[in-house]
């Protein structure tokens, strides 16, 4: 057990002896006024009172008196400067800078209100010896911005303030220069990578499921979801402070999403849990507040998730469901916060709780064993064994069971996902009132309908199968026409199917009709070009593809373009090249720039993929990841407050 938390305990219990009885260490007859009315601490009554309390509280009398004597004194700064912010505007602040040796550095400052979040790091950074612009401030759960006033930010007299920096060895110092930056360039890295993937307005759930985004909420979560995994890399790399700071960074961005989708996923509420276990793990306890409204927030998040204890994913996945892992730290953070509050009986209670749901979560080691020999990962193996109570038989199906529910929901998502592209669907202001159905896309399907056609009409119809019937039936050329605007054309496939011998023209026609599918484009073309001829199907799409400005510099590039020749041998089809210089100026001209723009995109891409993969390598890749705890942390934690508590 610590020092430090043994000193908090006897600070908590005495606080409460001391409002209990109405005492005030600050006046009669614990302080003498003398002269000048210069006020000195009553040895005498100091001392008879720590003997009554100690007796009481069962701490020796010594100790006992120099925490009353630390009580006294910090009840006549608080007045003594509550007194000169009211007389000059002056504040008194109280910083705690955490370190990484697991102690805290405490100190007050005076501050104009009226100053800056930035002047306040500026006078921090000369007390701690140290660059101003590596420290990041937090206060009632919020980082305080540089720019606006304390005053705004409502950082007053008496506030607590964490100052985010890390132990002052030489080797600690460098890691402290980096995590002001590496913070900054996470979030700069982040957002270069969404905006260059500004077209996806899908996320995915834990179960690989397609969620729905509006493009105005779209970007906020997508940040704050990836600045929230970073978070979590650092909090598992056990670097608490950088971990803290993204985490706030998440929560400030999710804070500015609207998106409902925030009620009725746990990613939110995980974040309010994992913020409030780094201030336990850094021991901030002076965050209270903000940690008591987290927990209630998270609380309420896992109600409307997983039901009032559990009772929704209960009926679903059974008793033994991992999530049920998620209420252990989140009744173990309420049992600590209690402690600090003093409710110590309400305390007890529910460190008895969280006690007993880690018997029941606890992992039999000859299980995991025999279940890793088989193949299968630890992080698997542990969720599997939890949620089936230690029976590896069952534990492996659950395995199975898991895997092959993701596959499915992970490929009828990018099904999904391709369709709109396709088809050039955007249902970013309608929510998912406007997601296309894929079960009566299917159906049309059966009815022998093209998937594009199908989704294409049951869009112009809202989900109506019987309007897509009619759109199919009444306007099929102009759905196709809609199908030849919407579509991209893959260059690669287009190169494939001219050097089978036909037209680049009728080769876009083909896999734009059919999607970029390339054995459908080919059977297509095969089926609608006969001896040199063009069905009249294919022909009219050619007509609108023409009117709707031609096709693209690929096939200028080819030079293979006329009607009626698509299929010929290149020696016929020569006969159709452009014949004027100034139209081959014009060629050259188009395939220099095309390349031109096909080299930055390549670059542009290599740059993005090494961006991606350097920033993605500490995350998580599975799915279920939260609820792999160890749970070994929880358990120490558990053993000290029940110490404390006198619960052995």
């Amino acid at each position: 057990m610590s020092s430090e938390l043994q000193h908090e305990n006897h600070l908590i219990q005495l606080r409460a002896k001391l409002n209990e009885r109405k005492i005030k260490l600050w006046e009669v007859p614990y302080m003498q006024v003398e002269g000048d009315e210069q006020r000195h601490s009553n040895g005498v009554e100091m001392l008879r009172l720590a003997v009554q309390f100690g007796a009481e509280l069962g701490i020796a009398t010594e100790l006992c008196l120099r925490t009353l004597t630390a009580l006294q004194r910090n009840a006549l700064d608080k007045l003594q400067s509550k007194d000169e912010f009211q007389r000059t505007g002056l504040a008194t602040v109280r910083v705690r800078a955490p370190t990484q040796t697991g102690s805290n550095r405490e100190f007050d400052l005076k501050v104009q209100v009226t100053e800056t979040g930035g002047q306040l790091c500026e006078l921090i950074g000369q007390r701690l010896s140290l660059d101003a612009r590596k420290i990041k401030l937090v206060c009632s759960g919020k980082i305080i911005n540089g720019v606006r006033t304390l005053q705004e930010q409502k950082v007053s007299n008496g506030a607590t303030v964490m100052a985010l920096v890390m132990a002052c060895s030489e080797e600690e110092a460098k890691r402290e220069c980096s995590t002001y930056d590496r913070v900054h360039k996470i979030r700069s890295d982040a957002e270069m990578l969404i905006n260059e993937n500004d077209s996806s307005n899908f996320l995915s759930d834990q179960s690989g499921n397609a969620i729905f985004l509006p493009k105005n909420e779209k970007q906020a979560l997508l940040m704050g979801l990836t600045l929230y995994e970073k978070g979590k890399a650092a909090m598992k790399a056990d670097s608490c402070e950088e971990a803290l700071l993204l985490l706030l960074e998440a929560d400030h961005d999710f804070r500015n999403c609207n998106s409902q989708l925030l009620n009725v996923v746990d990613n939110y509420a995980l974040l309010n849990l994992d913020i409030v276990w780094c201030y336990l793990r850094l021991k901030n306890l002076n965050q209270l507040p903000d940690a008591e409204e987290r927990l209630k927030v998270c609380e309420l998040k896992f109600q409307q998730s997983y039901g009032k204890n559990m009772a929704r994913v209960a009926a679903i996945r059974g008793e033994q469901s991992n999530e049920k892992i998620l209420l252990v730290r989140l009744h173990l953070l309420k049992a600590v916060l209690y402690f600090h509050q003093n409710k110590r009986d309400d305390a007890r209670t529910m460190f008895r709780v969280v006690e007993t749901e880690l018997l029941k979560l606890r992992i039999d080691d000859d299980c995991l064993s025999r279940l890793m020999e088989c193949g299968y990962g630890m992080k698997e193996c542990r969720i599997a064994l939890r949620a089936c109570s230690n029976d590896v038989e069952a534990a492996i199906e659950f395995i199975h069971s898991q895997r092959e529910t993701r596959r499915v929901n992970e490929r009828r998502s990018e099904r999904e996902r391709q369709l709109y592209r396709t088809i050039g669907h955007d249902a970013s202001e309608g929510g998912d009132t406007l997601r296309l159905k894929l079960e009566l896309v299917d159906q049309l399907m059966e009815m022998g309908y093209p998937e594009e056609l199908a989704a294409l009409a049951l869009k112009r119809s809202a989900n109506d199968i019987n309007g897509a019937l009619n759109e199919l039936e009444r306007n099929g050329e102009a759905l196709q026409a809609e199908l030849l605007r919407t579509v991209l054309v893959d260059e690669e496939l287009q190169a494939k199917l001219e050097a089978l011998g036909f037209g680049g023209q009728v080769a876009q026609v083909a896999l734009k009709l059919m999607a970029n599918d390339y054995d459908r484009a080919t059977n297509y073309l095969l089926t609608n070009v006969q001896n040199g001829r063009y069905s009249e199907g294919l022909q009219r799409a050619i007509d609108v593809l023409e009117r709707q400005g031609g096709s693209s510099s690929s096939s200028s590039r080819k030079g293979s373009v006329s009607e009626g020749t698509d299929q010929q041998p290149a020696a016929a089809a020569s006969d159709q090249q452009p014949s004027t210089s100034k139209r081959t100026t014009s060629t050259s001209s188009d395939t220099s720039a095309d390349e031109a723009k096909r080299q930055e995109r390549k670059r542009k891409k290599e740059m993005l993929d090494l961006l991606f993969k350097s920033f993605s390598q500490d995350i998580r890749t599975t799915a279920d990841a939260h609820l792999d705890l160890p749970l070994d942390e929880e358990m120490n934690l558990l053993e000290q407050y029940k110490k404390l508590l006198g619960m052995e």
